[in-house]
């Protein structure tokens, strides 16, 4: 059997952000899907590269950048999802800071599959409107529900069966980073 490939060594990247503790709500995310594409993209952990996965049904478009942490293992087997709401799309590939305001409680065709919420931190000179978000309840009301029913909707487009469990808060969400990176750590 060949040795994995590891094109661009994701897993040396820590899942908290530069020296942040397990107590505060920072972490890093890698953007696999930018905001505004028709497209899913997704990490390629046996070439250890993002990678186009498939076309999102009806003309559906990304809301918002979409990635995961590193260094860590859901239960459905990917790293953790994440969300960032930003004014401004990234790229694929990209490595951000994230501030952790929230979590979406999902199960995907019966596997738990929580997705992080979470904006980018301040930039000095340039404030952004995500700045003032410490919470998803900061969120404007209807960018929350779009944000939800996106999440949804586009994976039951798929075929898949989506239960939504509610919306838990940034002490919630970062519970769910330590266990997936417990698991990470594990399967290593």
């Amino acid at each position: 059997m060949s040795k994995p490939v590891n094109a661009t060594n994701y897993e040396a990247i820590p899942a908290y952000s530069n020296g942040a503790s397990k107590s505060e709500a920072k972490v890093h995310a890698i953007i696999e899907t930018p905001k505004g594409s028709p497209h899913k993209y997704a990490l390629r952990s046996d070439y250890g590269i993002i990678a186009f996965k498939e076309v999102l049904p009806d003309s559906m478009s990304w809301p918002y950048d979409y990635g995961f942490v590193p260094h860590t293992l859901a239960p459905d087997g990917d790293p953790l999802d994440v969300l960032v709401i930003s004014e401004n799309g990234l790229f694929s590939g990209c490595l951000i800071e994230v501030r952790v305001i929230g979590i979406v409680h999902e199960a995907k065709d019966g596997t738990e599959n929580d997705r992080l919420i979470a904006v980018p931190l301040p930039s000095q000179g340039a404030p952004q409107v995500t700045d003032d978000y410490y919470a998803f309840s900061d969120v404007p009301k209807s960018t929350q529900k779009e944000i939800c029913e996106f999440l949804k909707l586009y994976s039951e487009r798929q075929g898949h069966r989506i239960e939504q469990k509610g919306v838990g808060d940034a002490d919630e969400a970062m519970k769910a980073v330590q266990a997936t990176k417990k698991a990470f750590k594990k399967k290593k």
